[in-house]
């Protein structure tokens, strides 16, 4: 016996011309990883970024190799540089 279409039952994820399912409530580890991945030019600047110049300034300046101002210098760079890039959204 073949059935008509219409009286098919739709598959439990919709088919077509069904509604879209309703979106779940974000969980608390949900917004959290959002708000990390949103801050990771900021991070990435403060991380990698500033160590990286204070080695190129301790390399450039021997003398400046156990002094504070390069790794200040190269927090202050990377900082401004991450968040300027987290504003912007773009590094250049």
């Amino acid at each position: 016996m073949i059935m008509p279409r219409d009286s098919l039952a739709q598959p439990p994820g919709g088919g077509v011309g069904s509604d879209p399912p309703a979106a779940a409530p974000d969980s608390l580890m949900g917004r959290l990883l959002a708000m990390l991945l949103q801050g990771m030019p900021l991070i990435f600047g403060l991380g990698f970024i500033a160590p990286l110049i204070a080695q190129l300034l301790e390399r450039a300046l021997p003398a400046a190799a156990h002094a504070q101002w390069p790794l200040l210098a190269g927090l202050a760079i990377g900082g401004s540089w991450g968040a300027f890039a987290n504003l912007r959204g773009r590094w250049i």
